[in-house]
């Protein structure tokens, strides 16, 4: 009886080995981001195989990771995404629930939807800095624009030189929050 007693101990103990997870969440890259926008995830024990990441948002189905290191996953924030924890999965093993929530914004909206170099467009959204309009950094489609002002819903900025089609993303105050629009922006001759 002694015998199989500690053989069914030493069973249960392995049988509990693969069941509690191997890597963590220590933060993310912003506090808030929009649908359609990449955030990094940080933390340790990730997989160098973005595939084998798996994330899910809160409202959302989860996707695997477009980039990762064992210390880092880069995602795109899902469509149905909603504010609260993120849970992280590494290699088909058990879920981590973030320390913080993850606050989903609602993706900017623009006007007009096509200009030409130099043409005024006015960003709509939230959370914007109207202490210092430039610390709101809008560009189109990764080409840096110039904002003229800003209030905490919208923003005035300029079509810059060497745009081309495409989204528009605001960074707010060094990656805080990071929105991208869902619609492209189209230049116009």
């Amino acid at each position: 009886f002694k015998v199989i007693g500690t053989l069914v101990s030493f069973i249960l103990i392995l049988s509990g080995c693969g069941n509690s997870p191997t890597h963590t969440i220590t933060g993310f890259s912003s506090v808030g981001a929009s649908v359609g926008t990449q955030i990094t995830i940080y933390g340790t024990g990730f997989d160098s195989n973005p595939s084998n990441n798996m994330v899910a948002f809160t409202g959302a189905s989860p996707v695997a990771a477009t980039s990762s290191s064992p210390t880092m996953i880069v995602v795109t924030v899902p469509s149905g995404a909603t504010t609260g924890v993120i849970l992280t999965s590494t290699d088909g093993g058990p879920e981590v629930t973030s320390p913080t929530s993850f606050t989903v914004l609602p993706q900017p909206t623009f006007s007009p939807v096509s200009g030409s170099v130099g043409t005024f467009i006015t960003i709509t959204g939230t959370n914007f800095d109207s202490t210092t309009p430039a610390n709101n950094v809008v560009t189109f489609n990764g080409i840096p624009a110039t904002v003229i002002s800003s209030s905490p819903t919208q923003i005035v900025t300029t079509v810059p030189t060497g745009a081309t089609n495409g989204l528009i993303t605001i960074n707010v105050d060094g990656g805080t929050y990071i929105l991208t629009s869902a619609n492209s922006f189209s230049i116009s001759q």
